[in-house]
């Protein structure tokens, strides 16, 4: 079965379009198709609560005609999960946010999850985003590593930053299950998972596996 997702960036960057692509179609299943787009009235970057509000309209707008469009699932490529809950509500097909898939999976592979965000000005979202969820018990911590989402691309210097806050996280936090904060440091999560030696999460790619399996399976409760 040919499965068709539209991936909604938090983000009005054109060129983070074309940079998630490539990483986003090596994980995709053989007959899925994805379709990336950047709402040109989104924030550059969506970083703290004020980037949420502007962005979720605009999501919230892609959403609404994804299936007039013909594709048969959503997700929200950002880890905040702006408009999420709205979307769901507006949508026919299945509407997957990235944080959720990437928090939902980290339960199935440990005991107690710390997430890696970009900025400080993330944390506090992403905090309430995990009390959202219920899922506060299992929450080691948050941190960041002080570098703005369009900067994320220079991976050399990423993958030093993030992996010593979460070698931080899994000796003095007691996590075993690391979720990348942010769809941007998708690329690293591989290289950075065998130097912890523990899963490392990559939102992006979990929001489109989980997409494609709420598909194929019918699991998604029918929506208007």
């Amino acid at each position: 079965m040919n499965v068709k997702i539209k991936v909604v960036l938090a983000s009005s960057s054109q060129g983070l379009v074309k940079s998630q692509l490539a990483n986003r179609q090596k994980a995709l299943a053989p007959g899925t198709e994805i379709t990336i787009v950047a709402p040109d009235k989104c924030p550059p970057s969506t970083e703290g609560e004020v980037d949420e509000v502007l962005a979720a309209p605009q999501i919230l707008l892609e959403v609404a005609k994804a299936k007039k469009e013909g594709f048969d699932a959503v997700t929200i490529d950002c880890t905040l999960d702006p408009g999420l809950k709205a979307a769901k509500k507006v949508s026919s097909i299945p509407v997957v946010g990235a944080g959720e898939a990437a928090l939902s999976i980290a339960l199935l592979l440990g005991e107690r999850f710390s997430i890696i965000m970009p900025t400080s000005e993330s944390i506090s979202p992403m905090i309430s985003k995990v009390r959202q969820m219920g899922l506060w018990e299992r929450l080691a911590s948050v941190r960041s590593i002080n570098v703005h989402v369009l900067d994320l691309e220079d991976h050399t210097r990423i993958i030093s930053a993030v992996n010593r806050e979460a070698r931080i996280a899994i000796d003095r936090d007691g996590a075993d299950v690391i979720v990348l904060g942010c769809t941007v440091m998708g690329p690293i999560a591989d290289e950075l998972s065998s130097h912890l030696g523990v899963p490392v999460i990559e939102p992006g790619t979990a929001a489109i596996k989980l997409a494609e399996t709420l598909v194929l399976t019918k699991w998604s409760s029918p929506g208007r």
